[in-house]
């Protein structure tokens, strides 16, 4: 039984710093920077609820904050104790998000999106699904449609 706790215990512990670290995210696409802030703005912050901290033509910085659900918290710390701690952990956090784009050479902006945490990780793919073009489908000729 106790050899079941420590392994539980570790795998908190790994599912903790997994679930928190960052991620930097850089590519490429044909729209000039303003649209590319305002498809941020438009998926990160009305879509999935950031509070957008400063704006300009070329980035946009993002805060997510949650508090864990009291209720649950009790439920979990008073009949399962890790579980209860791991939730507290991890619900319970303040998340950030970089918007970054710089006109390039030939047409093209460069973004970079970074993040410190699951949920910033999940909002800058879903940025990058929306606005990046695949690798050569500017030379086939192929652009990108903004979509909301």
């Amino acid at each position: 039984m106790s050899v079941l706790i420590v392994l539980v215990l570790i795998a908190s512990v790994v599912a903790f710093f997994l679930l928190r670290s960052g991620e930097n995210l850089r590519f490429g696409t044909p729209s000039d920077p303003h649209r590319v802030v305002m498809a941020a703005i438009g998926i990160v912050g009305v879509k999935r609820r950031w509070e957008i901290m400063a704006q300009s033509d070329h980035s946009a910085h993002f805060s997510y904050h949650r508090r864990p659900k009291i209720p649950v918290a009790i439920i979990l710390l008073l009949c399962f104790l890790i579980p209860g701690i791991v939730y507290v952990l991890l619900a319970g956090k303040r998340e950030s998000l970089v918007v970054n784009s710089d006109a390039g050479t030939a047409g093209m902006t460069v973004v970079q999106i970074t993040s410190n945490g699951f949920r910033g990780k999940a909002a800058g793919r879903a940025l990058q699904r929306q606005v990046s073009v695949p690798a050569g489908a500017l030379g086939a000729g192929g652009t990108p449609v903004l979509t909301g």
